[in-house]
């Protein structure tokens, strides 16, 4: 018999996918992973009803309206990824839960460096500051909690929408030349690293605030060309600046993540980002021949 339940929200989407497979194999681990369609979390009612239904141990907060759909809808932004937030985090006070809130690392500015927990946030977007208003009610309202900023992530597998690495690697076969942004900096991530990093945290139980990212970084065409070696690919890329693609949101220049709270904690660094894509590259080479 499980003797922790984990709840996932956002079921759907990447991230909360590979979270599911994962922490799926760990002992005495019984996980729910419910999409918004099971549970809004901006209705409290049908939160409160998830709680006593399943009482979970730990809740996983995925669920996000992303980058470009907030510029469109500030209101629906804040609502989702600020108040969801604080709905969790008052339901998980009551109950007991653990909550752990999946931010973002788009929280900081222009200057090209890595970014630590301790650093200033800078918020360019309304993603920015309804994700990071969400931080602050995951703060005040639930006392066991982890706040994670993620970089740039990618996983899942090759029929998710959102799988940039299966989309270049197609945009790669179909183009003779892709076109990739120079002024665009980050830190690429395996979400089977976060989950792995997720699950040594909730064992840990060293609450707080993290930066959950492979180490290092570069820019958008530093990531498409490792993609595109690591398929063995000779599709040339050609460097752009960002306004080659235009959207509605003026992301921050630079999303590198490094991370001090790990190493006080006593836990390790994500690997670097050129093995982990290597590795996830790898495991899904297989599907797409």
């Amino acid at each position: 018999m499980a003797s922790r339940t984990i709840l996932i929200t956002g079921g759907a989407g990447m991230l909360a996918t590979d979270l599911a497979a994962y922490l799926n194999t760990q002992p005495n681990t019984r996980v729910i992973s419910l999409p918004h369609e099971d549970m809004d979390v901006t209705q409290r009612e049908e939160v409160e009803a998830v709680f006593a239904a399943y009482q979970p141990h730990v809740v996983i907060n995925t669920a996000a309206l992303h980058v470009d759909d907030c510029e469109i809808n500030p209101s629906k932004a804040f609502l989702i990824n600020a108040w969801g937030a604080r709905i969790l985090a008052r339901a998980c006070q009551q109950h007991r839960s653990v909550l752990v809130q999946i931010s973002t690392g788009g929280l900081f500015g222009d200057e090209v460096r890595a970014y630590h927990e301790y650093d200033p946030v800078v918020l360019k977007t309304i993603y920015a500051r309804s994700k990071y208003a969400g931080e602050e009610y995951v703060r005040q309202y639930c006392e066991r909690h982890f706040v994670l900023r993620l970089g740039w992530l990618y996983g899942g597998d090759v029929t998710h929408r959102k799988n940039f690495v299966v989309a270049r690697y197609r945009e790669a076969l179909q183009k003779p030349i892709v076109y990739s942004a120079n002024d665009k900096y980050g830190s690429p991530t395996y979400t089977g690293d976060v989950a792995r990093a997720i699950s040594d945290l909730l064992t840990s139980q060293e609450y707080g605030l993290y930066h959950l990212a492979n180490q290092g970084g570069g820019t958008r065409a530093d990531y498409v060309r490792h993609i595109l070696q690591e398929f063995g690919i000779d599709t040339p890329v050609e460097e752009v600046d960002s306004s080659y693609f235009p959207r509605k949101a003026q992301v921050p220049n630079c999303e590198i993540l490094t991370s001090y709270n790990l190493s006080y904690a006593g836990l390790s660094l994500l690997p670097p980002w050129q093995e982990a894509l290597a590795r996830y590259i790898h495991t899904i080479r297989e599907q797409l021949t």
